[in-house]
């Protein structure tokens, strides 16, 4: 009788001209049960494949323990991990002042915040004056006193010489005309024919190879004459990636002339796409420091996306005044690591 229709429509009947409330109370009873009743109950749905899966357990990776949560955040205080682009420039300075002052003749240098990143220029395209200071920054602290800068066109080093006006410090462009690798005396005689003196140290500002222009081959012929007069030679963010190359020979001659070059300073942040915005998000930073070695940092997420992120980096979001952002320590190394080692460190477990 409680299973048919007719009994919870006359119900709802009654309940319309109902005025006691006892009556009310019992017609809706009636109601509720008229519905319990015609509801179908849920059929449990039975995988044991899928409650088998490994994903499915609880798994104990000391990994993830507190213990080395704690660890790895005591380990990323110690280091002083750049929070700004001031911290990146000073800290630049540093490693690279200490990597001239223990020997050596060629040495690299990968400063790669937002603005000079070529990864992140979908989020914060390149900066010129953001490199400007970079290479101020450098010049402040090469040990050197006759310095020249080869920079990657003759309008880039007219540019730099009225920003920056540093006693013992001359800028020429490093190609030429023609193009890069065709005129190896017109290198040696713009680089150091036309400076007031003999530098002691020449730096090359973000040579970059592209089709039908090594300029590869034009950086080994200023190396070479800057080892022939005892200068030393400093690449600042270069890509002199093989995808010029004409053959294995050509191939093997450049990787050998890029190998000879010491890390002095690294510095990249790790980024992953917000979804579905597109945006840039740092997920983390990889670092080296001549005293120290190759690290990677991982960044606790926020509540807040925005708070904490690239912007702390200032331009173009503006925000020099951002919150700190807190890491942690991934990993630590002597030998660099390859890519397909940072995609594995950096990932987020």
């Amino acid at each position: 009788m409680i299973r048919s229709p007719y009994l919870a429509r006359a119900a709802i009947r009654a309940l319309v001209h109902a005025n006691d409330a006892k009556l009310m109370r019992a017609i809706i009873l009636v109601i509720l049960t008229c519905i319990r009743a015609w509801t179908p109950s849920p059929r449990p749905r039975r995988c044991t494949a899928l409650r088998a899966h490994p994903a499915f357990k609880q798994k104990k990776d000391p990994k993830y323990s507190l213990e080395a949560a704690v660890e790895a955040g005591e380990a990323a205080q110690r280091a002083s991990v750049p929070q700004s682009f001031d911290d990146v420039l000073d800290e630049m300075g540093v490693s690279v002042g200490a990597a001239l002052e223990s020997g050596g003749e060629r040495f690299l240098v990968e400063c790669l915040p937002p603005g000079l990143n070529p990864e992140l220029e979908m989020t914060c395209p390149y900066d010129p004056s953001r490199e400007l200071a970079v290479v101020q920054a450098l010049l402040n602290a090469i040990p050197r006193r006759v310095i020249r800068v080869a920079c990657p066109s003759a309008g880039d080093a007219a540019m730099a010489a009225r920003a920056l006006d540093i006693e013992g410090c001359s800028f020429c462009g490093l190609s030429s005309a023609p193009g890069a690798g065709k005129d190896p005396a017109g290198v040696v005689k713009r680089v150091f024919g036309k400076a007031p003196d003999v530098p002691d140290c020449v730096l090359i500002v973000r040579p970059r190879n592209s089709v039908g222009d090594p300029v590869i081959e034009d950086v080994m012929t200023a190396a070479e004459a800057a080892g022939g007069v005892g200068a030393s030679v400093i690449l600042l963010n270069p890509d002199l990636g093989m995808k010029v190359a004409l053959g294995i020979h050509q191939k093997d001659r450049w990787a050998a002339f890029v190998r000879s070059f010491a890390p002095a300073y690294h510095f990249s942040n790790w980024c992953a796409f917000a979804r579905p915005s597109c945006r840039q998000i740092e997920r983390g930073l990889v670092r080296y420091t001549h005293s120290g070695q190759w690290e990677g940092f991982h960044a606790i997420p926020q509540l807040d996306e925005f708070n904490g992120d690239l912007k702390r980096y200032g331009r173009p979001f503006g925000a020099e005044g951002a919150p700190p952002m807190p890491f942690l320590r991934v990993f630590g190394g002597s030998e660099r690591p390859s890519r397909d080692d940072l995609a594995r460190e950096m990932k987020h477990g």
